[in-house]
């Protein structure tokens, strides 16, 4: 799949990152603040956005109505990703049958680039760096139902579509449990240990915090540089969901974030007059 948009991704994605999935999850409802901001020039010529924003769909194609105003409240409207970036057609064509063409496709179409077990690849057009985490993982694994064996999650499965959500502290247990509960037997451990591990990334945001604002300028700067990668680093590893891993990741940065904020209150304290 060929996204106009990667470069621009890709190229924010190499910049420093502050708080990892906390962060994206703030940059997420930053967004959603402001999406009926003004129009991109991209949506102004798109005949896909001028065609499935007909308020009368909301009578006459309900389904369509809504898959376009999930997206229209989303993070990819702001970032100018629509719908042929992941369905195909044409939006530079006026006719419908020319804007459809023959890629456009739906969820349930053999091969088709949004069916399940080829969303992630989907995303992976943009999100590489997680599709790549993903891949290495049991769900992954377990993407394309064998014999008895259940079917894994893919993307949508724990974020949603267009208008895609951060798990937080507070919703990835209850995301975990529909898989992983003591009915299925499917390690019920899971959602306790997930939600653990999430909350001490709130602790990394709240350290990154403080150092960032108290902290010397030039000094913090040059410790980020480091930390920034790390933080990133989390967030791949998230998708392997090596949960024993992912714990000992998270625990090793928090752990150099509390030895960076004492120095940096002890510091201050010896500033104070």
């Amino acid at each position: 799949m060929q996204c106009t948009w990667t470069e621009k991704v890709a190229h924010r994605s190499r910049g420093p990152v502050l708080l990892g999935i906390p962060l994206a999850l703030t940059l997420l409802l930053f967004a959603e603040a402001f999406a009926g901001g003004e129009e991109s020039a991209a949506e102004a010529t798109n005949s896909c956005v001028e065609c499935h924003g007909n308020p009368d769909f909301l009578v006459t194609a309900k389904k369509l109505y809504d898959y376009y105003q999930e997206w229209d409240l989303s993070v990819h409207r702001q970032e100018d990703v629509s719908c042929e970036d992941c369905h195909g057609g044409n939006s530079d064509a006026r006719d419908k049958k020319a804007a459809h063409g023959t890629e456009v496709s739906g969820g349930l179409t053999a091969g088709s680039a949004v069916s399940f077990e080829n969303i992630p690849s989907t995303c992976g057009g943009c999100h590489d760096d997680i599709y790549q985490g993903f891949r290495k993982s049991n769900h992954s694994a377990h993407l394309v139902k064998q014999k008895q064996e259940k079917q894994g999650p893919n993307c949508v499965t724990c974020h949603g579509s267009m208008n895609t959500v951060v798990l937080n502290v507070n919703t990835v247990k209850a995301t975990c449990q529909r898989c992983h509960n003591e009915e299925t037997g499917n390690h019920p451990e899971i959602p306790d240990t997930a939600s653990d591990i999430l909350n001490r990334f709130l602790s990394i945001q709240r350290y990154y915090r403080y150092i960032g604002i108290r902290g010397e300028p030039t000094e913090t700067q040059a410790f980020f540089a480091v930390m920034d990668e790390r933080v990133r680093d989390l967030s791949v590893l998230w998708h392997t969901f090596d949960l024993p891993k992912i714990d000992k990741e998270t625990r090793f940065v928090l752990d150099l974030l509390k030895t960076k904020r004492a120095e940096v209150r002890n510091l201050k304290h010896t500033e104070s007059p």
